[in-house]
């Protein structure tokens, strides 16, 4: 950093804080509380599924906050099959018409494959274009790459299209706070090589997730510096905690004022 930018320095935008919701419940006690935007989607135990159209039709009726709606048929892989892919597409469709901001998704090779990458590039531009300019987050798919791939991998999504990458920053079953200095390469990575390509694509934001609570969200967003994290903020079984989401906003709050 200059001398010219330490005696002028730029705050940062207030971080992004989206709030994960299992039910329509939910997502009415996060936007209340503060949430910037909801990723919804349904069956906590399964770690999200996509959500049933009713509940979008009735939180887009009542909320002024965006609502990403996550395209994920099965729990049991990232590598779908030609019905569930045909499936994918049609409900992205469906939630489009009525109303989605945006949609979460990703979509590996099964290893068996030996593709170049574990990105399905072709598969994930396909559901993207599908999406028609609405944005797309590559979810927690890419805990499952080694970190030996990502340099190829961000590039990939990139391709494909995407806005942003949700990611705790390791393999899967780690939390944030485990992988806080590999979250904060992806995050500088991404802004070093930030500027536009020659087809007018920039690197997707990286978004923090993976047990990001109060309790640690100051340490995260100190370290990694990232402008966008990702909570469930539970209290009891699915439902989101009021007070969590509070206090979440509230210490992003405090730690916003990073300067660049």
């Amino acid at each position: 950093m200059n001398a010219a930018a330490m005696n002028n320095p730029t705050p940062q935008r207030m971080p992004l804080l989206e709030i994960a919701c299992f039910n329509s419940d939910a997502a009415f006690l996060a936007a209340a509380a503060g949430a910037d935007r909801i990723e919804l989607c349904k069956n906590y135990s399964l770690g999200g599924l996509t959500p049933d159209l009713s509940t979008l039709v009735m939180l887009k009726s009542q909320l002024q906050i965006p609502v990403y709606v996550m395209i994920r048929p099965t729990a049991d892989t990232f590598s779908y099959d030609s019905a569930d892919f045909e499936q994918m597409g049609h409900e992205i469709d469906m939630f489009s018409h009525h109303g989605a901001d945006g949609f979460v998704f990703g979509i590996l090779h099964h290893p068996s494959e030996n593709s170049r990458s574990l990105v399905d590039v072709a598969r994930n531009t396909a559901l993207v274009q599908r999406a028609k300019g609405r944005p797309c987050t590559f979810h927690r798919a890419f805990d499952l790459l080694p970190e030996s791939q990502w340099d190829a991998a961000l590039r990939d999504i990139r391709d494909c299209g995407f806005s942003a990458i949700l990611t705790n920053g390791g393999p899967t079953g780690n939390v944030a706070v485990e992988c806080v200095n590999k979250l904060a390469t992806l995050v500088h990575w991404t802004e070093l090589h930030g500027d536009v390509d020659e087809s007018g694509r920039r690197f997707p934001e990286i978004i923090v997730g993976g047990g990001v609570r109060a309790s640690n969200i100051g340490l995260l967003r100190g370290r990694t510096r990232a402008g966008a994290f990702h909570s469930a903020a539970l209290g009891h079984g699915d439902i989101v905690s009021a007070e969590e989401v509070l206090k979440i906003r509230e210490v992003l709050r405090e730690r916003g004022a990073l300067y660049e």
